[in-house]
């Protein structure tokens, strides 16, 4: 799972492979799934009292991995909470526990990877699918991520349903009633997917 996310550039931030190995991470997604949006809100609380941040963080934080009938990972997902958005949050003023709350709200898509030899097969694209499938499920708003010009990444993620803006542009927040937005890199695309409005 580390090597291939590695060739995406990215790797497990130290809390979410502590909370993978000690069988908490996503805790309280499965709760929600096995129960109801309430069940979800109640035991993110639960586990956000007294806690450090980051294991609040990991508890909704989504890691999937297709394997091959050998049972080796071919390719890996992982979506956390928005650490970008909490961060400006709280630089804005908001509480810990307010800004914390955007973990129930927003999904940041932290890395995608395919193995070389499994690419083509629609792997990525079934891994994006279910994990939007899970978070709006459980009534989130948004998930969003960004990639690096040079992978030209764009078609991939609007065949799954989200926007692609263009190079460097970000977008605001303002839909949930955020006074700010997430930024791009002059070589960053950012994709969203917005839960459509009800």
């Amino acid at each position: 799972m580390d090597t291939l996310l590695e060739t995406a550039g990215v790797r497990l931030m130290p809390a979410l492979r502590s909370s993978i190995e000690e069988g908490t991470a996503g805790a309280a997604l499965l709760n929600g799934l096995d129960g109801t949006t309430k069940t979800f809100f109640e035991d993110f609380a639960r586990r956000t009292a007294g806690h450090a941040m980051a294991d609040s963080m990991a508890s909704v934080s989504l890691t999937l991995v297709a394997a091959d009938q050998q049972d080796r990972p071919v390719g890996v997902l992982s979506v956390t909470a928005p650490g970008t958005v909490i961060e400006r949050a709280l630089d804005h003023g908001y509480s810990d526990v307010e800004a914390l709350t955007l973990s129930v709200a927003i999904g940041k898509v932290h890395g995608l990877a395919v193995a070389d030899e499994a690419r083509g097969q629609g792997i990525a694209s079934t891994l994006m699918k279910r994990a939007w499938q899970v978070y709006e499920q459980l009534d989130y708003f948004l998930l969003y991520g960004s990639f690096e010009t040079e992978r030209d990444l764009g078609s991939l993620y609007t065949g799954c349903g989200y926007s692609v803006h263009a190079a460097g542009q970000g977008f605001l927040l303002d839909r949930i009633g955020l006074p700010f937005g997430v930024n791009a890199g002059p070589d960053q695309c950012v994709f969203t997917r917005w839960r459509p409005r009800r």
